[in-house]
């Protein structure tokens, strides 16, 4: 399904609350955009289930360490092919204590679009990096756009030779 990056939709998952007030009260990305926080993963799942319709571009913020007692999972890692079943086109930045983090990632073929340092300079390295990420996203539906452009073209052309073809013969 074609996302598109009008409105982006950020979901940021921690079950600390204090950082989830904090990131609410400073995460002001020059976009149109809803921020839904959650300190429960489940509650978080049960919104992007709800929320799969919606062709919006959509990106997860989550914490490392989440844990979920009723989900029976520690880490974001653990919570990642989850939701990557539920919307594939989604992304995923996952808040780490340390820059090692993408190492543990790499024997899974689901990985996340980033791993960021957790401390008091992250919203610097965070916007760029969404930034990129709507360009990616852009990128490939203009890809994609071209390549049904590009099918209609083709199309269109043998179907009139084929036509003209026809009138040819039994005129």
């Amino acid at each position: 399904m074609k996302k598109t990056t009008k409105h982006i939709i950020f979901y940021c998952v921690d079950n600390d609350v204090l950082n989830l007030n904090y990131f609410r009260e400073n995460f002001k990305p020059n976009l149109s955009y809803s921020l839904f926080t959650f300190n429960s993963v489940k509650m978080f799942i049960n919104q992007l289930r709800e929320d799969t319709k919606k062709k919006s571009f959509k990106i997860v913020i989550i914490d490392n360490i989440v844990k979920s007692v009723r989900m029976n999972t520690k880490t974001a890692i653990e919570i990642l092919p989850l939701i990557k079943s539920i919307d594939p086109d989604i992304q995923v930045i996952i808040f780490a204590d340390s820059k090692n983090m993408a190492l543990k990632a790499t024997s899974s073929k689901v990985r996340p679009a980033a791993f960021i340092k957790k401390d008091s300079q992250y919203f610097v390295r965070l916007y760029p990096l969404i930034d990129r990420l709507i360009s990616q996203c852009d990128l490939k539906n203009k890809v994609n756009s071209r390549r049904y452009a590009i099918i209609i073209f083709i199309l269109t052309i043998s179907i009139s030779a084929i036509l003209c073809l026809l009138g040819y013969l039994f005129y």
